[in-house]
């Protein structure tokens, strides 16, 4: 039996399980989930599942537990990972003291640094006060001033637009140890950045905020579209020809802040104001309710879509069918977005920058994102498979919950008519020999 059909069966197992609740009405037709011959991109299969079993609640749930559960516990582990990457057979070795030289756009590959963080959408893009971006953005403003951060030292040069980036504390540390201290002390994931970045993933508020260039975008998201593809099970790092002009397209989108989506109802815009967009960053950030947050952001969807006239003229059913696939969009971008956290962010790239410099006699293996990926494959593909196991087997456990849930009243369905059965079978037996003993 193939993939496919394996899929199908199961599809069809819950349809018959949904059947028997509903009287006998007949299961959906299997065949509609794209997700069935896709072979190794899980996420979409495992919604799906979801999907089929609970309907839209329980995507609801799933976007408001990865903003509240999940996102504390992908740091601790990931760490782990990350260690196993740059901790190699030189970890012994004491890290040499000899500054690196790497220019600021190498490292900052979404423009975050030409923020300030006390503006309004700096605000948003930042994470902490003390992490490593608002570090690296004092050391621009103090230019020429070293600015520590963990065991790490930035200085800024504004004649090449760099940063001289090298080992700091007393004594040199083992190269092992350097990079053990900086991950293990780092912040990984900030849950306003990430929030932040997932809806401007859906809107595009934040770029047109920053007044990012239509070419500053469209390098960006080719950098997504290779890590997009990698978690799809697509580890060639090779964009195809007819993706460049879809790129384009969204990137003139994302600039002007105005976002088109196809949800099998024709292209539909969708766009969030800064205002809206803040405070909905805000509400996430401060709550830990996931349904809470499951509502705010179907809340966001509606009005972030309102004022389309075909979509006031849709049934009910199209509408709820183009939630869900904002629900399912923005569940992919969420992945994709912790995965930028520890691959493009800027405190990773330096830290790939200085892992570079060691393995190749001082030379800097980085330029711009998008090109030096396959540069990095085994890291990339390490953290890709890390970050989609804890995906899945998330939402996976909460399927687990809603099969239970399903399987519950069914087989009190079953064991009630089994029992009614052998109920009419033993009166019939018994009525047969009560008559058979009075002739």
């Amino acid at each position: 039996m193939s993939l496919a059909d394996k899929k199908r069966g199961i599809f069809t197992i819950i349809g018959s399980y949904n059947s028997l609740m509903s009287e006998g009405k007949r299961p959906k037709q299997t065949d509609v989930f794209s997700s069935i011959n896709s072979k190794d991109d899980v996420v979409p299969f495992v919604l799906d599942v979801l999907k089929t079993v609970a309907g839209t609640e329980a995507l609801k749930e799933v976007i408001g537990g990865m903003f509240t559960k999940l996102i504390g516990e992908v740091e601790p582990k990931i760490k782990i990972a990350l260690k196993k990457q740059f901790i190699k057979s030189n970890a012994n070795e004491p890290i040499p003291s000899t500054p690196i030289i790497v220019p600021v756009k190498t490292i900052d590959v979404k423009g975050v640094f030409k923020t300030p963080p006390t503006s309004t959408g700096g605000n948003l893009i930042y994470g902490a006060d003390t992490g490593f971006n608002n570090n690296a953005y004092s050391a621009i403003l103090n230019n020429g001033t070293p600015v520590s951060y963990l065991n790490l030292s930035l200085t800024y040069d504004d004649i090449t637009d760099s940063f001289q980036i090298k080992p700091s504390g007393l004594t040199m540390p083992t190269i092992g140890d350097f990079f053990s201290d900086f991950i293990d002390g780092t912040e990984l994931i900030n849950k306003k950045e990430i929030v932040s970045s997932v809806m401007d993933g859906v809107y595009g508020t934040l770029t047109k905020d920053q007044n990012k260039t239509v070419d500053e975008v469209y390098d960006e998201l080719q950098a997504e579209l290779l890590l997009q593809q990698l978690l799809d099970g697509d580890d060639s790092f090779v964009i195809s020809p007819i993706k460049f002009d879809e790129l384009l397209g969204k990137s003139r989108e994302m600039v002007n802040g105005v976002v088109e989506y196809n949800m099998g109802c024709g292209l539909m815009p969708s766009e969030l104001n800064f205002n809206d967009l803040s405070k909905l960053v805000s509400t996430i950030s401060g709550s830990t309710n996931p349904f809470y947050i499951g509502n705010e952001i179907e809340a966001t969807i509606e009005q972030s879509t309102s004022g389309n006239t075909s979509i006031e003229t849709m049934t009910a059913k199209n509408k709820q069918t183009i939630k869900d696939g904002f629900f399912q969009k923005i569940i992919k971008i969420f992945t994709l977005k912790i995965l930028q956290a520890v691959t493009t962010a800027p405190q990773i790239r330096v830290l790939l920058s200085l892992m570079s410099s060691l393995q190749n006699n001082g030379v800097i293996l980085l330029s711009k994102a998008a090109d030096d990926m396959k540069n990095f494959k085994t890291y990339l593909k390490c953290m890709a498979k890390e970050i989609l196991a804890m995906v899945v087997e998330f939402i996976f456990a909460i399927a687990v919950g809603y099969l239970v849930a399903l399987l519950k009243p069914v087989i009190k369905k079953v064991i009630k008519e089994k029992i009614n059965q052998y109920t009419e079978i033993i009166t019939s037996l018994t009525g047969g020999l009560s008559k058979n003993l009075t002739t």
